[in-house]
């Protein structure tokens, strides 16, 4: 009752004011200590972040880490920063938010307020566990980048693409999947994809030569000559590295296929730092358990499904359609000091599917991004609001339950981008920007995970379960 009692006392806090402080606050008494309060938080919400070797720039897996620390986490809680979770809670729920609850915050509030006291170690409940290297345990098989790649200490880098042939003799498909380069920080995005080695070319440490002996800068995905259900538009796309993405959990009976005689192209676009780095991106790869009934599609909101006998994308810049050249869309350029340019996506759901989650990637001129269902009588729904993107911290936000969606919808992705001097991460707000890879140009990708309903694999052809063994 105790523990309720300085809960309750400690609610007002999250009305807060500009600055982060808390406008509303009586102490509670006793006051929460570590042990007991903080330290079930930190270990449920942010170890996997801070603990030696991730991302984050501290560990709080004990006492000692976390009381240097702890004023500074407290603003970071109370403005949200940290975990970061941008999602509107309006809108949806989704089974991997991170975020805090009122009460977490208001614990660690009245902790730190009351001088950040350790309590007693019989209270402190077992640390989290983490295989080193990864998020998901140790992957049933690993794919290694061919090479180490070696950067420039400074100048611009273009994409690099590095090629491994699928090392199976038969299609198999993944429930888990997470890409994680050997040295992040150079990493400003990555991809695995899969693509299709054409006749006559080879790979040579790991680059695509062509017949003439000269490099391929990047392959593409290719079918093999007829609609099949091995590639469907969407399936080339495994899974993006990102700051705050690299590990996607499917839900049992989906997954993503990894098909026989492919190859998994590693893109990775880097950043120089001031002196010259090294990376080796890894693949991580936890095979299905149980019987595949449906290959997930990575798509973005604009695209038709893969099944559509429609095929031309859909995008509506500043009102207007974006027109379309060779079948690909002319997205005008952001002007200068635009503070407030929109970017829509539509995609018609012209067969039933299954949607699973939702991630915006942008860059940094990127504001905002939401993701809009309109049911077949015309009700609206939102289904993911961004309302404050941060391109360091790139979510895919994962529904709690599915969700089907009839035919007859569709699916909007309405994108807002601040080109102005009031985006303080904006590297040049007198310039017109324009559609590019490096993060001073832009990109709209409003991202959508399904599966559509007919592409039942039971039903088409036999798909065993996955062996349980590691390789």
């Amino acid at each position: 009752m105790m523990r309720t009692a300085w809960v309750l006392l400690a609610v007002g806090i999250v009305a807060t004011s500009a600055s982060g402080r808390a406008t509303e606050y009586a102490s509670p008494a006793p006051a929460p200590t570590f042990t007991k309060d903080v330290a079930p938080i930190f270990f449920e919400s942010c170890a996997s972040c801070h603990r030696p070797g991730e991302v984050a720039p501290m560990p709080l897996l004990s006492y000692q880490d976390a009381r240097p620390w702890s004023k500074a986490i407290r603003q970071k809680v109370l403005s949200r920063e940290m975990p970061p979770w941008h999602a509107d809670p309006q809108y949806g729920k989704f089974r991997n938010d991170r975020s805090l609850t009122r009460q977490q915050i208001a614990a660690i509030v009245a902790w730190v307020d009351a001088g950040s006291p350790k309590g007693d170690d019989a209270d402190l409940p077992a640390p989290p566990t983490f295989i080193p290297g990864w998020q998901n345990g140790e992957p049933d098989y690993i794919i290694d980048m061919p090479i180490e790649y070696e950067l420039q200490a400074e100048g611009e880098i273009p994409e690099q693409n590095f090629y491994v042939k699928i090392p199976f003799a038969e299609d198999r498909f993944a429930e888990v999947l997470e890409i994680r380069p050997s040295n992040p920080a150079v990493v400003h995005h990555g991809g695995a994809h899969l693509v299709d080695l054409p006749a006559g070319h080879t790979v040579v440490n790991g680059r695509a030569i062509g017949p003439d002996g000269k490099e391929i800068a990047s392959l593409r995905f290719s079918r093999r000559g007829q609609p099949s259900l091995v590639e469907l538009a969407g399936s080339q796309k495994l899974i993006s590295f990102v700051p705050g993405r690299g590990l996607e959990r499917h839900r049992p009976g989906v997954a993503k296929r990894l098909p026989a005689g492919k190859y998994i192209q590693f893109a990775m676009h880097y950043q120089p730092t001031g002196k010259p780095e090294k990376d080796r991106t890894r693949l991580g790869i936890w095979f299905s358990r149980t019987p595949v009934t449906h290959e997930v599609l990575t798509m973005q909101a604009g695209n038709p499904l893969a099944t559509s006998s429609v095929r031309e994308p859909i995008y509506i810049a500043e009102g207007k359609p974006v027109p379309l050249v060779n079948g690909r869309p002319d997205t005008p350029n952001i002007p200068p000091y635009a503070e407030n340019w929109s970017l829509t996506g539509v995609t018609a759901i012209t067969e039933p599917i299954t949607l699973y989650g939702m991630s915006p990637h942008m860059h940094l001129r990127g504001k905002d991004l939401k993701w809009v269902l309109t049911l077949p009588d015309g009700r609206e729904e939102v289904l993911l609001s961004v309302p404050k993107y941060d391109f360091n911290w790139q979510i895919h936000y994962e529904l709690e339950t599915p969700i089907k969606i009839p035919a007859g919808s569709k699916i909007t992705g309405i994108a807002h981008y601040d080109n102005s001097i009031r985006n303080r991460y904006n590297p040049g707000p007198d310039k017109e920007v324009f559609w590019s890879e490096q993060s001073w140009d832009e990109m709209y990708q409003a991202f959508m995970e399904v599966t559509i309903d007919s592409q039942d694999l039971t039903k088409r052809r036999a798909i065993a379960t996955q062996p349980q063994q590691k390789q």
